[in-house]
């Protein structure tokens, strides 16, 4: 076997998958929810915000399994980028609203580029932007909103008592 592609008699292939860092269990666990859906709407409320839901370990992932501490500053500036663009759902400025959210794109590369916040947890939220966005009716869109406002919310305080207050 050619030494280039062999490590201690694995093919390299093997290697790397071994090698790679696996996402954080929280992480894949809520990747896999998502992924099953076709818009943020379709979520459980209950399964999202309970406590032991979704937002309670991602927000416990966050705080007690990251490299580097994610701080509540940078959770807050989502939590009131999504409030704007939740804000002008409900007013019936849907075409707004959605502007709103595309900002909140370059605020999560941002955040990651600085190493303010986990890769994963970058990638998974601009999933949930993407789902809340896939959706193509308006009362689904609509609720799709609410959803990403009640989402953000729960984390946001779940963050905060694993923060300490």
């Amino acid at each position: 076997m050619n030494r280039f592609y062999s490590h201690r008699g694995k093919s390299k292939s093997n290697f790397e998958s071994k090698s790679k860092k696996q996402k954080p269990k929280e992480v894949q666990d809520f990747e896999n929810y998502l992924s099953s859906l076709n818009c943020f709407s379709d979520t459980d409320l209950r399964e999202l915000i309970k406590p032991e839901g979704y937002a309670d370990k991602l927000a416990s992932y966050l705080k007690n399994n990251t490299r580097k501490e994610v701080k509540t500053a940078q959770l807050r500036k989502f939590f009131n980028e999504i409030k704007s663009a939740t804000y002008k759902a409900k007013g019936g400025q849907l075409k707004d609203a959605k502007i709103a959210l595309w900002r909140i794109y370059p605020i999560i590369a941002y955040s990651e580029a600085r190493d303010l916040m986990p890769k994963e947890f970058a990638n998974l939220m601009r999933l949930v932007l993407e789902k809340v966005e896939n959706c193509n009716k308006e009362e689904k869109l609509q609720k799709s909103f609410e959803r990403l406002e009640d989402f953000i919310t729960a984390l946001y305080a779940y963050f905060r008592k694993y923060a300490g207050g």
